[in-house]
């Protein structure tokens, strides 16, 4: 993960560096990978990676081995079962207060015929908030646009293409021990793949603040109960108040604002100027 810095001044300063907050490649040598769990109803089938579910030196097992295999030299996949399976591969627990703009990518790859034509399974990607007690689906395969039917009728020979999926989390923001989970529900359906999973925010407000040099940009009063001036050195174009969710609940184009009808709490004020650059504060409201 990228380490950001931040001010030891009275306001700390918002950064538009990307901030890692989860990553896997599936490329390491132990699966599930650190961090990582998985369960399984049918004990035959578990999500694994892709050179041990497809082993073996046979053209078949190469063969399959190549089409699941989304990137670099592993995928996490599931291989397909004359039976029901309900199983599952679980992130490690990440946070997302304080962030900004967050959004979950993952590349996947299945197979049109069985999964989506005849939907004899499902492949969901979810999210929780309480440390996997509860779960939320941000994306389901069936509503997946980017799968392909090659029209020719026949289900096992349609093609097996990836698509990369975004689903921005800022609805989540503020929630500090999140999840991400792959669940594959299927009874004689199809294997599938995922691989290249991230969690990436544009930007963190610090709670450990380490010395940089200090901003010429700060709002004063801070905690304030209404009013806020912003001092700088550059032409204030227009500022905004964001809530912690990601909401903008004003704008304008003066360099101060009043937020005495706002509730107590932390909010972000977004300061853009004149010369097209941009900087976030937060203000305490009493």
């Amino acid at each position: 993960m990228k380490k950001l810095i931040f001010s030891l001044a009275t306001v700390s300063c918002f950064y538009s560096n990307a901030q890692t907050l989860l990553s896997e490649n599936f490329d390491g040598a132990t699966f599930p990978p650190t961090g990582w769990t998985k369960s399984n109803t049918n004990t035959d089938r578990a999500w694994n990676s892709t050179s041990i579910v497809f082993s073996g030196t046979s053209a078949i097992s190469t063969e399959l081995r190549n089409r699941f295999t989304i990137n670099g030299s592993n995928s996490a996949t599931i291989d397909w079962v004359a039976g029901a399976n309900d199983a599952s591969l679980v992130s490690p627990s990440f946070s997302l207060a304080g962030v900004t703009n967050p959004k979950l990518t993952f590349k996947v790859k299945l197979g049109w015929g069985y999964m989506i034509s005849l939907n004899e399974g499902n492949l969901l990607a979810q999210i929780s908030t309480n440390g996997g007690t509860n779960w939320t689906t941000l994306w389901n395969e069936d509503s997946e646009t980017g799968f392909i039917d090659d029209g020719d009728g026949n289900v096992d020979t349609d093609l097996y293409n990836t698509v990369t999926v975004q689903r921005d989390l800022a609805a989540y923001i503020g929630q500090a021990n999140v999840k991400i989970r792959f669940q594959y529900v299927a009874d004689n359906a199809d294997a599938v793949s995922i691989d290249d999973v991230q969690v990436i925010a544009t930007g963190s407000l610090g709670t450990s603040e380490v010395l940089k040099a200090k901003s010429n940009t700060s709002v004063y009063p801070n905690p304030t109960k209404g009013e806020v001036n912003i001092k700088t050195d550059k032409k204030v174009k227009a500022t905004s108040v964001i809530d912690m969710s990601g909401k903008t609940l004003n704008r304008s184009e003066a360099g101060n604002t009043d937020i005495s009808a706002l509730p107590k709490g932390i909010y972000l004020m977004k300061v853009e100027f004149a010369d097209g650059t941009s900087t976030t504060e937060k203000i305490i409201k009493q």
